[in-house]
């Protein structure tokens, strides 16, 4: 064999080897869960598509509720490991080590933590983001309560900034693909026109159900009701009574029109403030959900004293009490999810509102596609730095520019039976 062949067998063998070798490395907290266990599955997919092999890890308190969510098909049986690691233990030094130990043991620098161990409610402190930022490891969570979402940017976003190291809080499908979804709609009002002001961004939710995302949501559900819902009227924050003010919206396609309530979202205060200069518009969120009587229910669940209704253990527990007929309902109402999201403007005197919708046939498919999405644009970044559309620091949806925006919109467009999204989208 002549010496260019032995050097083209050994350039192939290189190549093999290489292509072989995991180009990411991602930790998905609560990745046992039915929001993490879709989260891990669709970074499987996604980057099996992408060509760029994932070595993905589950991080969790217990490894039985690893190995349940194998045997129950909610993660991969091959080539997902665990990782026993405990966020809310207080042991911080411990949970920093273990962390230092998972990026130690990984087969490159090229590492991702994905945080989807709710409910977020009750939390005060980002231990979590801290310790990535420590560590110099990109970070993505699904935090849904704003109080814990707005410690993360104002105390950590500088120095997630000087260590390099680019993060998204708030992900997911809503809060997350809704903020994307606001600021799209205001862009398409503003176009290049500097005369524009936007007046109101109304967001409106609804889930058949628990949209298969199990007790989970419903414990969040229930410390959202001992949580005043935040709302933006005149250009300044008005905290109002949760599961009030009912409101009927058409969702289109074949989900239609349903009742809303106002419930709190993170996505309100971080649109508001974030997506345009100057004043803050109106902004608002309600939630529906199906059979009706859950919606009554909700409403009855608030007579509770906020104290219990608060308490993340109790809350859980009776959560997953109630499995059974949470399981029964689901199955007789679907797991829809749809969002709706209204922006109105003043251009020139002249009022006018654009109207974005999204729905997907399940909620527990589409918040682990978006979460997905919103990691794996973060990792893309990490990889090539000149075309990095998430820069160093601590981000909301709302703030990404154009470009990631349209690369996460256009995932999450993935099973959508309605996608109104206008523009070029």
């Amino acid at each position: 064999m002549s010496l260019s062949s032995l050097a083209f067998v050994a350039l192939a063998l290189l190549s093999c080897s290489c292509s072989c070798h995991a180009l990411n490395n991602v930790l998905v907290v609560g990745g046992s869960g039915r929001v993490g266990g879709s989260t891990v599955r669709w970074l499987k997919t996604l980057s099996d598509r992408q060509e760029q092999p994932t070595s993905i890890t589950v991080g969790g308190r217990r490894e039985e509720s690893y190995q349940t969510a194998i045997r129950q098909n909610v993660i991969p049986s091959q080539g997902v490991d665990f990782l026993s690691l405990d966020i809310d233990g207080g042991d911080e030094a411990l949970l920093q080590r273990t962390l230092a130990e998972w990026k130690a043991a990984c087969s490159s620098d090229e590492c991702l933590v994905v945080h989807t161990a709710g409910p977020f409610q009750g939390r005060r402190k980002p231990v979590l983001l801290s310790a990535c930022l420590d560590l110099a490891i990109p970070y993505v969570d699904v935090c849904d309560e704003w109080e814990l979402a707005e410690v993360s940017k104002k105390d950590l976003d500088q120095r997630a900034k000087d260590a390099g190291v680019p993060a998204i809080v708030s992900s997911g499908i809503w809060p997350g693909v809704s903020a994307l979804m606001a600021a799209e709609g205001c862009e398409q009002l503003k176009g290049s026109s500097e005369d524009v002001e936007i007046e109101a961004i109304d967001m409106s939710f609804f889930t058949a159900g628990t949209g298969n995302a199990g007790p989970t949501i419903v414990s969040a559900t229930f410390l959202l009701l001992a949580t005043p819902a935040i709302t933006f009227i005149n250009g300044k924050r008005k905290d109002v009574e949760p599961w009030t003010e009912m409101r009927e919206v058409d969702f289109g396609g074949n989900v239609g029109t349903k009742p809303v309530w106002l419930l709190d979202n993170p996505d309100v205060p971080t649109t508001a403030l974030y997506v345009t200069k100057g004043k803050a518009p109106n902004c608002s969120s309600r939630f529906g959900t199906a059979p009706l009587f859950w919606n009554y229910l909700f409403g009855a669940m608030k007579a509770l004293p906020r104290s219990l209704l608060y308490n993340r253990d109790a809350m859980q527990t009776f959560s997953l009490f109630s499995e059974p007929i949470i399981r029964l309902v689901d199955k007789l109402v679907g797991a829809t999810n749809a969002m709706r999201v209204d922006v109105t403007a003043n251009k020139g005197g002249e009022k006018q509102t654009v109207t974005l919708r999204i729905a997907h046939p399940d909620l527990e498919q589409c918040v682990g596609l978006a979460t997905a999405a919103f990691a794996l644009e973060v990792a893309n970044s990490v990889k090539d730095r000149e075309t990095a559309t998430v820069p160093p620091g601590v981000w909301f949806p709302v703030e990404l520019g154009r470009k990631a925006r349209a690369n996460i919109l256009q995932v999450a467009k993935e099973d959508a039976f309605v996608y109104e999204i206008g523009g070029d989208r």
